[in-house]
């Protein structure tokens, strides 16, 4: 009985009785080999290990983030004069906040993808680029998305001047200045800087989703037509393997063929000038809870988000063939 035992065995796995027996791929190699192959399962389930090294280290960054924001902001908040270096230092301490948020979140997410597996991606670099709080600004496809930018630029700015008023409760001699600014002082355009870029940002998820009959962008006219499309398809080159924050900066600015994109780059522009003018007249009115914006600026951001998302919708209904 035992000595037939090999022989059952190599028979068993597909190797020719006397030869030695083969070594079975591990999960690395199988995840390799699988992305090779064009496997477009999502990398939990091709089993690909996530590393602990990232996770431990965000996590000791976020812990040491977490204690310089409070230590910062409870001696900032026990300032009682209200000058210019208490000023400044609430602003910095603010910010301060902000990072500190943002490590932590980046901290959980690795920490819940290292038990979960790692995000869905076509490829190691979109999954890379869609690991931790990246996401937030990376659409599926692994790019940077210029929507998605728009809500966490003003969401950490107004974020970071409620913040700042928090700090400066104790030191303003006219009353709370968080209180005030979200009641007697609040203005409801925030409301459409918070809201437009996440409509724009829906609706371009939405355009995208819905390209080629709800079967979402393809790599190729090929593809479509394995898939059973007819007519005009919508196809995405699928992401280079570059890395870094400038390629990110480069992506907000131009399309999916790489050039420039008029709707993207219009839209970022005044999205930065509103934040430039929004801060500079916070910082030098803090009394005054979070400033008003120039109508004119509201209609700028309306029209490039407008902009942006008519041509996301436009672009999205493909190409034909050749």
């Amino acid at each position: 009985m035992s000595s037939n035992t090999p022989e059952l065995v190599t028979r068993a796995t597909g190797t020719p009785p006397g030869a030695p027996p083969q070594a079975q791929p591990d999960a690395q190699e199988q995840a390799e080999q699988a992305s090779q192959n064009g496997d477009r399962r999502p990398a939990a389930q091709q089993e690909a290990p996530v590393s602990r090294g990232p996770a431990l280290a965000w996590g000791a960054a976020a812990i040491v983030f977490v204690a310089g924001a409070a230590w910062a902001s409870y001696a900032v908040a026990r300032g009682t004069a209200f000058t210019t270096g208490q000023r400044a230092a609430a602003a910095w301490a603010g910010l301060l906040v902000v990072v500190a948020v943002a490590v932590l979140a980046q901290a959980i997410l690795l920490a819940y993808q290292l038990r979960t597996g790692e995000p869905s991606g076509d490829s190691d670099t979109v999954r890379f680029r869609r690991r931790g709080v990246k996401a937030a600004v990376m659409g599926q496809d692994g790019r940077a998305s210029t929507s998605k930018t728009q809500v966490a630029l003003w969401t950490g700015a107004v974020v970071w001047a409620l913040v700042d008023l928090l700090l400066l409760a104790r030191a303003y001699p006219g009353g709370n200045l968080f209180s005030n600014a979200v009641t007697t002082n609040w203005h409801p355009e925030y409301l459409i800087l918070l809201g437009l870029p996440v409509a724009a940002a829906t609706a371009a998820k939405a355009a995208v989703a819905s390209a080629n009959a709800w079967n979402g962008p393809m790599d190729s006219h090929e593809q479509g037509q394995q898939r059973g499309l007819s007519g005009a398809v919508y196809v995405r080159r699928p992401v280079k393997d570059v890395k870094g924050v400038l390629v990110g900066v480069a992506e907000l600015l131009t399309g999916d063929d790489g050039a420039v994109a008029w709707a993207d780059l219009q839209y970022v522009v005044f999205t930065l000038i509103t934040l430039t003018y929004f801060a500079a007249q916070f910082l030098a009115r803090p009394a005054g809870g979070l400033p008003p914006v120039p109508a004119a600026l509201l209609t700028l951001m309306g029209v490039s988000a407008g902009a942006y998302t008519a041509n996301k919708i436009v672009n999205t209904k493909g190409t034909p063939a050749g």
